[in-house]
């Protein structure tokens, strides 16, 4: 039951943080330092996704402001021995300005392996991700907005730090 509201209250976290620069730090505290993202999905070459990541890199693919990427879990299975959790989940990504999604929502799943945690009850180890395939045209359209809506941003954040320095 703990790890099944542990997990309510990741979903809420991310539906609340994804996108802007100024939420997506907050879920850096549900992460080990030593997190691991794999990403399973063909192509594992795709630019914005890669196949693994750290707390920080899965962090920085969270950070694309003007668009909310939706997270609906249908289910969680937990391995409670193992303290693993495997979702399915529906994955949306929806323009804020107009409401419309940017491409058809698709299936995911995911596995994720917990550490209990003092300050956050658990903390996500490792997340292992699956999608459905997508179409080539559905994935740079995706790729094309993330990076449109994220490179002011990162760019903002060096000539900031940059103009420090001088």
């Amino acid at each position: 039951e703990k790890v099944s509201a542990w997990m309510d209250m990741y979903f809420a976290a991310v539906r609340e943080c994804i996108g802007p620069l100024e939420k997506v730090p907050e879920l850096g505290k549900l992460f080990t330092e030593d997190f691991e993202f794999v990403y399973y999905t063909p192509p594992a070459t795709a630019e914005f996704t890669g196949t693994r990541a750290s707390r920080e890199g899965l962090l920085m693919q969270m950070v694309h402001p003007g668009l909310r990427e939706i997270i609906e879990p249908y289910y969680y299975a937990n391995n409670l021995e193992k303290l693993i959790v495997s979702v399915r989940f529906n994955d949306r990504t929806v323009e804020e300005a107009s409401g419309k999604d940017l491409v058809p929502p698709f299936q995911a799943s995911a596995h994720y392996t917990l550490v209990p945690a003092e300050d956050t009850g658990f903390k996500i180890k490792l997340l292992e991700y699956w999608t459905e395939n997508q179409t080539p045209e559905n994935i740079a359209i995706t790729q094309a907005a993330w990076f449109k809506n994220s490179k002011p941003v990162f760019e903002s954040i060096i000539f900031d730090w940059l103009k420090a320095r001088y």
